[in-house]
């Protein structure tokens, strides 16, 4: 199968490790071009074709829109894959320049309607809650999955150390997770793992609360499992998401997960492991998980059990026979 995936780059995030761990698990067996900016190489294997393209040109800029409908021309893909509405929109005006249409797939990673979608050929939804703002003109589900490393222990502090992953953003949450440490009762350390434009707010905010000595912003690394692995507990407290991918690690390497009442969080990893989106319950809840700790690391083991399902492999072959249905459509 002959694969062409498009991805409009903002920052490696969640969109694009789902992205490129998908190229190349598919680079294995099949023909994968990615259609992207050169930030993208080192995330990347030899087996995956990178072709640059600016994606903040003007969507329908007939000269942009020409350039893309060469590229296509010269891959001869079998199908294509966005990961972005305006990639969506790109690709289905340039094929206006084309004499044959290709069928396009498009990933939603986050639960906000958008119409444009519509205009895929087949929409994949990372959670159930997703799908239902998926809005394609056939759709399907498909749980994110990641490519397993081993991790290394790293030393984090002698105190009860917590990690978040994330893009430094509102719709994370970190700083309802640093004012809910505020008021915990007891010692603590968190290491929030991630850029993003809400960092010097977030700076501003730990110094207010005094809690410089205790939370430490550690900007992006390529080690997520390393700190995950190291921590006692991970926390996601975001307000929306679609599958958070940090959820999804935490499967494979935290040894207790705490997760906003949001998306599926509850199917996935029970109620006991959720709290009730508000800061007191946020603090309250860490305090229980501190004070109880053996427990809650038992009810998350009993998660960890089901990795295997979010596993990369297993993403890749659903995605696999999602494109062969589509095909024979």
């Amino acid at each position: 199968m002959n694969i062409l995936h498009t991805l409009h780059w903002v920052q490696f995030a969640g969109t694009e490790k789902v992205c490129t761990d998908l190229c190349n698990e598919f680079a294995k067996e099949h023909s994968v071009t990615l259609l992207s900016t050169p930030a993208i190489r080192p995330y990347l294997n030899n087996r995956v074709t990178l072709i640059e393209l600016d994606w903040q040109r003007h969507r329908y800029n007939p000269y942009f829109l020409f350039k893309v409908a060469n590229i296509i021309k010269g891959v001869n893909p079998d199908l294509i894959h966005i990961h972005n509405t305006k990639e969506l929109e790109v690709i289905k005006n340039a094929q206006t320049f084309l004499a044959q249409s290709y069928p396009v797939v498009g990933t939603r990673h986050n639960p906000v309607l958008k119409k444009r979608f519509a205009r895929a050929d087949l929409g994949v939804a990372v959670s159930d809650e997703t799908r239902m703002f998926t809005n394609a003109k056939t759709n399907t589900t498909i749980t994110n999955g990641v490519s397993e490393k081993t991790p290394k222990k790293l030393s984090l502090g002698t105190s009860f150390n917590i990690v978040a992953v994330g893009r430094l953003a509102p719709v994370k949450g970190f700083d309802k997770l640093i004012q809910a440490l505020a008021a915990v009762n007891f010692d603590f350390c968190l290491t929030i793992v991630g850029e993003g434009e809400q960092k010097a707010e977030l700076e501003t905010l730990i110094k207010t609360l005094g809690l410089a000595d205790k939370v430490v912003l550690k900007g992006f690394v390529d080690n997520v499992q390393d700190y995950l692995h190291s921590c006692h507990l991970q926390v996601i407290a975001s307000i929306e998401e679609g599958l958070s991918l940090a959820l999804i690690e935490a499967i494979f390497y935290a040894p207790v997960l705490l997760a906003s009442d949001i998306a599926n969080h509850k199917v996935l990893i029970g109620d006991s492991l959720v709290y009730d989106n508000t800061i007191a319950g946020l603090s309250d809840k860490l305090n229980s998980i501190y004070a109880n700790y053996q427990r809650y690391v038992a009810d998350f083991a009993q998660v960890k059990q089901a990795k295997e399902q979010y596993s990369i492999a297993t993403m890749a072959a659903k995605y696999h026979a999602a494109y062969q249905q589509l095909l024979a459509d």
